[in-house]
């Protein structure tokens, strides 16, 4: 399986559009607010092709030294393969250099993803009430990039992606 991320475009929104109703429930975004992100300054795009086929995105914004990564998500049948991994690494090496600190909400319920969270060194910093429109809790989690070494052969056990 071979992985190549890229910048999103807008012709990619309907794709995208379609994992993000398949990756979450109440807190899902909608087409007009994926198509905002296109005109703000600050908002980071990117996605994850395999032959061709969109499997993942993310939204990020980087402001003032700082990135957020706003969502992130993999097709359900692209999951459990390091995809998700391997993209945020990706996206942690792309911003080296330009910010300090990679933060993120999690719902608290979400172990999978909190995993993944901190196998790549991010750290719960505190936990947010009430924070999604169900009422569930989240946990903010912050990477501090000048503390982190990059690892360039960090390959899944069944994914072995490359960067074009």
């Amino acid at each position: 399986m071979e992985l190549r991320i890229r910048e999103m475009k807008e012709e990619d929104l309907p794709r995208v559009y379609a994992i993000n109703r398949l990756s979450f429930t109440t807190d899902a975004w909608s087409e007009e607010a994926m198509q905002r992100e296109f005109r703000l300054p600050y908002s980071l795009r990117f996605v994850v092709e395999s032959g061709g086929e969109i499997v993942a995105y993310a939204f990020v914004w980087l402001i003032k030294g700082e990135a957020f990564l706003m969502t992130l998500a993999v097709a359900p049948e692209w999951r459990g393969k390091g995809v998700g991994k391997w993209f945020l690494r990706k996206i942690v090496e792309r911003l080296k250099g330009k910010a300090e600190v990679v933060s993120l909400d999690v719902r608290k319920s979400n172990i999978p993803a909190i995993r993944l969270y901190r196998s790549l060194g991010f750290k719960v910093v505190r936990e947010r009430l009430r924070f999604y429109s169900d009422g569930e809790n989240a946990l903010l989690m912050e990477l501090q990039l000048d503390k982190i070494e990059m690892h360039a052969g960090d390959k899944g056990k069944t994914a072995e992606p490359v960067d074009r």
